[in-house]
């Protein structure tokens, strides 16, 4: 058979499959625009493919970058006009006047920028072993919330004999990081907000345990053969489960890990709901979603409705058709 025609036949079949194995795994979240939390104007379109993706503009409308002297430092999340949420070691030992935050953009350092007023660090946070990795900023003066590319995220409610087991979120549940972390390790920032989806991990898990300082207030989250985890410049930023009231809610804050996307090496992140009365008191309240709108819908099971698999919204492509292009080079290979 001519080379020729060997090489598009292979070049043909290649983008077939690709094309079919990244619309298999595409899924649509739409969330319901009525709630006062964990819902940006647009819907978030997350592919299950090998590494992560550039994030949609307004799809995670609480993300934020955090910078120090106009230097890259960490990501965080929205709670309210007034609160941004981000890792202890992030901001520990700093001066709030030297801290911006930037807000309702997915591109790093841009949209509505604040100085902070003030930095709490957790007062029992433990920088050797980052349990209570998890702080809370100030800012100089409120976000624009009212403006659609500012939402904040919600904050979730669990009752204490679910979080003293360490079963929430449950084991096995995808959930989405995102962040302006490096894309390898030791590798170069991204400009735009990156996005990716693994799985939460149980704490009984050998790559889990050992790698763990506090069930109760941390948890992991990776894929067992790699490719897919934050990375250096993600810290701070959110880990989010959809729930079944068509919400994100902010399950996780990226702390630490052994490289990024290590096989079996899972990235650890600091319980959220382990601090919610924590994140009440020094906020008085003010995060935008009280804990009982949150509480009673959280559920692993998560309805079909709200979570759409967009292989057919996109370029239609018929696995007989991959099948027939393979099965033609087969048989002309050898003529």
């Amino acid at each position: 058979m001519n080379l020729g025609y060997k090489h598009d036949i292979i070049s043909y079949c290649t983008v077939l499959l690709l094309v079919l194995v990244q619309q298999t795994h595409q899924y649509l979240y739409s969330c319901d625009p009525t709630v006062s939390c964990g819902c940006s104007p647009n819907s978030a379109t997350v592919s299950r493919i090998v590494g992560g993706e550039t994030a949609a503009t307004s799809t995670w409308s609480w993300a934020v970058s955090i910078s120090i002297n106009n230097q890259a430092l960490c990501g965080g999340s929205v709670i309210s006009s007034s609160w941004v949420i981000t890792a202890a070691h992030c901001v520990s030992g700093l001066a709030a006047s030297k801290v911006t935050v930037y807000a309702g953009s997915n591109a790093r350092f841009s949209g509505q920028s604040r100085v902070a007023s003030s930095i709490t660090v957790h007062p029992s946070y433990v920088s050797s072993t980052h349990v209570n990795d998890i702080a809370l900023i100030r800012l100089s003066s409120p976000l624009t919330i009212s403006n659609s590319s500012v939402k904040p995220v919600c904050i979730p409610s669990v009752d204490s004999a679910t979080l003293s087991a360490g079963e929430w979120p449950a084991a096995g549940l995808s959930v989405v990081a995102i962040g302006w972390g490096t894309l390898t390790e030791d590798g170069s920032l991204p400009y735009y907000l990156q996005q990716v989806t693994v799985e939460t991990i149980a704490y009984t898990d050998p790559t889990c345990y050992s790698v763990l300082y506090n069930q109760q207030k941390q948890l992991c989250a990776g894929v067992y053969g790699g490719g897919k985890d934050t990375c250096q410049g993600d810290s701070g930023g959110p880990l989010m489960m959809f729930t079944t009231s068509n919400q994100w809610v902010l399950v996780g804050l990226t702390s630490y890990g052994d490289g990024c996307a290590r096989a079996n090496a899972m990235g650890v992140y600091t319980r959220v709901a382990a601090y919610q009365d924590w994140i009440q008191q020094t906020t008085s309240g003010a995060y935008l979603n009280p804990a009982s709108s949150v509480s009673a819908r959280i559920n692993p099971n998560v309805s079909s409705s709200a979570i759409t698999d967009t292989t057919d919204n996109a370029v239609p492509v018929s696995p007989v058709a991959f099948l027939i292009c393979l099965l033609l080079f087969v048989v002309f290979y050898f003529i």
